[in-house]
């Protein structure tokens, strides 16, 4: 859902990253809320990354990805989903 409403702004504008970045940190609000999801993404990250090898999570990578090409609303509960069938089946 959330590329949904990049899209209008993508077919005006064309796909340019750099441009869509520099929009994104032009406005103080939008500043503000890009760095909190982007600090929150990479303390997202590192906590899959060491959580998914203490537990030896398989395919603990693919929420990783999750988190970085779809999102954080896509890529936590995968990984919770993935956390917990693995801490099931240690219970067993």
């Amino acid at each position: 859902m959330p590329y949904a409403a990049f899209t209008p702004y993508f077919m005006a504008n064309g796909f340019s990253i750099t441009e869509f970045i520099a929009k994104i940190f032009e406005h103080p609000i939008t500043a503000f809320i890009s760095f909190d999801l982007l600090l929150a993404a990479l303390l997202l990250l590192v906590w899959m990354f060491v959580e998914g090898r203490r537990l030896k999570i398989q395919y603990y990578w693919l929420p990783m990805l999750a988190v970085v090409f779809i999102g954080l609303a896509f890529g936590l509960p995968l990984f919770m989903y993935l956390r917990e069938l693995k801490l099931e089946n240690k219970n067993k």
